[in-house]
């Protein structure tokens, strides 16, 4: 990563091919179900060859060639804030996800949810990622399912996470199918419920890990609500 000086300036989107925005969107709805967006915005500063999106809530370093899109959302009933970030790059069927859910989320989270710990959220992020996929496809069928320990973030917090690779898990334009990876991580940073999703064609997962390595390496969740 160099480090230059760093300048204000919004992040320039356009728009990624149809399959993949609509894929993006479905993703997202189901993240959020529940919840009103109250804003979006993508404002970064760029350091070399990276943009740095950095708020009240986390600071993150991607690929300046990346789309990054931000908002918060809202359950007007229940209470509580989700913080949401999703980043991808323009060639590629891959995304990341980031939600950092404040206090009231959190607790309503784990309750609603009937889920213990942070390794429950990931094994059932997991197994809700097939069964989306298994809607679209009745003929894919899980290869592999891991669940494991990492490091997550500038503060190494200690994620659980699931990694599942799915069979003729994405079909292109052109009819063919395509296995499909996903790792979910889960981690509690002091009150705040931390969700993190990489997914995307196997090959494509693949080619951009690095990066994801690099986002989760560097991520740091600042706190957020519960004040």
């Amino acid at each position: 990563m160099s480090h230059h000086e760093s300048c204000d300036r919004p992040l320039k989107l356009g728009l990624p091919r149809l399959p993949l925005l609509i894929f993006l969107l479905i993703v997202c709805i189901s993240l959020i179900l529940g919840f009103s967006i109250i804003y979006f915005t993508v404002a970064t500063n760029r350091r070399g060859d990276y943009l740095s999106l950095n708020n009240d809530v986390l600071s993150v370093n991607f690929p300046i060639n990346w789309f990054a899109l931000t908002w918060e959302s809202s359950n007007r009933s229940l209470g509580g804030k989700v913080f949401n970030l999703i980043i991808f790059p323009p060639d590629k069927f891959s995304a990341i996800s980031i939600q950092v859910y404040d206090k009231v989320a959190t607790e309503r989270f784990f309750i609603e949810g009937n889920l213990s710990d942070p390794a429950a959220i990931a094994y059932r992020d997991a197994q809700r990622f097939f069964d989306w996929i298994l809607e679209k496809n009745e003929n894919a069928s899980v290869i592999s399912i891991v669940n494991g320990t990492a490091y997550a973030g500038a503060s190494r917090n200690i994620a659980r996470y699931s990694k599942i690779i799915i069979r003729n898990g994405f079909k292109s334009s052109d009819g063919k199918y395509y296995n499909m990876s996903c790792i979910v991580l889960s981690f509690i940073n002091e009150d705040n419920l931390v969700r993190i999703a990489f997914w995307g064609k196997q090959e494509d997962y693949e080619d951009t890990f690095e990066v994801f390595k690099g986002i989760l390496s560097d991520l740091v969740v600042k706190g957020y609500g519960g004040k």
